[in-house]
């Protein structure tokens, strides 16, 4: 079974950033910065905002972390975006999921300064995404799209595996990742079944897929009766075992003499993920105005 480690590809995006850092300090006399939300430290999303900090710092970007209290109310939230978005000196704003209840809201995505949305949640960079057509408009089109969808794209390609034509499965619709990356793939001219916790079929959908990607957070569901010999799994899944262990929505151990490759946990499309956040916060003081 191919391994489709992604640590590689993350330590290619993030060496290619020095150079890009030092003109944006020579440019605004200042480095990149990124302000990161976080309001539940427990979550599994938050296990990555340690690395992300220490990344950041690791490159001379500047990195801010708020954690505010659910208590404090969706105001505050709204406040603590419009600060953020005003500050000159803040180039990149990063909003950990999940938010608390009703925070999720259109609301929230309207306020989000598109262009310090690196994480491309905001309803324009949203909008821009989706009217897209072929990859290469998404690409070279300017706005950012969410993370974790593109980094699945890239570590794709970094292992030579060509979408066109082939049928893939997505597990999981999250507007993160499932939506955006289905859309993704059809602009790379794959076929793509977005699946979800409705879906009446799904064993015969994962059963004729060449590719089957899964991000529904659920730890070593995806077992090898529920794919053909031979398929390739993208797991994307970001879960904690009753032993504590990080691991994915794939069950790894499982897979191994029937699936042609899989992406592990942790290694995989994590990596890859950071390195595409930290790129789209420089990215984006690059765009940015003077101060």
């Amino acid at each position: 079974m191919r391994i489709l480690e992604g640590k590689t590809l993350s330590a290619e995006i993030l060496g290619a950033l020095p150079a890009r850092i030092e003109a944006v300090k020579a440019r605004l006399g200042r480095p990149p910065s990124l302000a990161i939300i976080n309001y539940f430290a427990d979550s599994p999303s938050a296990v990555y905002v340690k690395r992300k900090i220490a990344a950041c710092e690791k490159l001379g970007i500047a990195v801010r972390l708020y954690a505010p209290k659910p208590e404090e109310g969706y105001p505050a939230f709204k406040a603590l975006l419009a600060r953020l978005g005003a500050d000159p000196a803040c180039d990149g704003i990063m909003i950990e999921r999940p938010l608390p209840d009703g925070f999720e809201t259109l609301e929230t995505w309207d306020a989000l300064p598109a262009a310090k949305d690196v994480d491309g949640l905001s309803s324009l960079n949203m909008g821009r995404l989706f009217l897209a057509k072929k990859f290469s408009e998404i690409e070279n089109g300017g706005y950012f799209s969410p993370c974790t969808a593109l980094a699945v794209i890239r570590l794709l390609k970094f292992h030579g595996l060509n979408p066109a034509g082939l049928n893939i499965a997505v597990a999981g619709r999250s507007a993160v990742v499932g939506r955006p990356l289905a859309h993704m793939l059809t602009a790379l001219d794959a076929t793509v079944t977005l699946c979800h916790t409705r879906t009446k079929n799904t064993a015969e959908i994962f059963g004729r897929a060449d590719l089957v990607i899964t991000a529904v957070g659920k730890a070593r569901w995806l077992k090898k009766e529920l794919l053909p010999p031979g398929a390739t799994v993208i797991d994307v899944g970001t879960n904690f075992d009753e032993n504590g262990k990080m691991c994915g929505d794939a069950d790894f151990e499982d897979l191994k003499g029937s699936a042609a490759a899989v992406s592990p946990v942790p290694g995989g499309v994590g990596p890859v993920t950071l390195a595409c956040l930290i790129e789209a916060s420089v990215r984006a003081a690059e765009q940015g105005p003077e101060t």
